[in-house]
């Protein structure tokens, strides 16, 4: 991201601000995603997430150094996984349901930060037009693009962890549909031993090169969540329009 920044020649101001700005929805997104896991596995019976200190909003607590300074400067990263025990999960019959309902409670908080912040970003949208040249246009302008940024991250963060790639979260849902026999082979060891450095190698594509092809992914993945969203909005875009906004 910083890198971004700087190639698009904006001043050192302008820089800080929209690093202020990312950090505000890295961290929103970040820590919303893994909380989600930590309390849905906490909800399903397993208190360990709350015993290593990841029941919390805090992004203190969800922050991996590495994978943060990756993504403000190269724009790809990741937060500190939450660890849970399956065995440990009673809450429902089904064990196989409960491991599902913990690897999508990240995505599925994502996609009520993306709601939410879309909302927001729409209604401080239409104030900053409204209130254009006033003294409160900065402030108004700063929390749209605040709320902006944030949805599309959050979009971006859900779509990604739907890639059946190990170790995300779409792959851990895919893994629970898969036949014991198939999970116990060679092949599949292997697979998850080395199919991580798919993730880098097709990041490292895009970097360098105009082929994109993890892009394209993400942005197949999220369009149905994006179609959801601006779905659920639209009354909101009509009270906006109905209040002269």
């Amino acid at each position: 991201m910083i890198i971004d920044l700087f190639r698009q020649g904006l001043s050192i101001q302008e820089i800080i601000y929209y690093l202020i700005i990312f950090l505000f929805a890295l961290t929103l997104s970040f820590s919303v995603h893994e909380f989600m896991h930590a309390a849905v596995a906490v909800w399903l019976g397993d208190p360990t997430p709350r015993n290593m200190g990841r029941l919390t909003i805090n992004p203190i607590a969800h922050v991996d150094p590495v994978g943060t300074i990756l993504l403000l400067i190269a724009g790809f990263g990741w937060g500190k996984p939450v660890m849970y025990n399956p065995r440990n999960l009673h809450r429902f019959k089904s064990q196989r349901g409960m491991n599902i309902m913990v690897h999508l409670a990240g995505v599925t908080g994502n996609f009520v930060v993306g709601l939410l912040a879309s909302i927001l970003a729409i209604l401080f949208g239409s104030l900053y037009v409204k209130f254009n040249g006033t003294s409160g246009e900065i402030v108004l302008k700063a929390l749209y693009e605040a709320f902006e940024y944030t949805y599309q991250f959050s979009m971006m963060l859900l779509a990604f962890n739907l890639l059946p790639i190990p170790p995300l979260d779409g792959f851990h849902v895919l893994e629970e549909l898969l036949p014991y026999k198939f999970k116990s082979s060679d092949f599949y060891r292997k697979f998850q031993r080395f199919s991580p450095m798919a993730i880098w190698v097709l990041f490292l594509l895009s970097t360098f090169t105009r082929i994109s092809i993890l892009g394209y992914a993400i942005n197949i993945i999220k369009l149905p969540f994006e179609w959801l969203i601006n779905l659920i909005c639209m009354p909101f875009y009509t009270l906006l329009q109905m209040a002269g906004l």
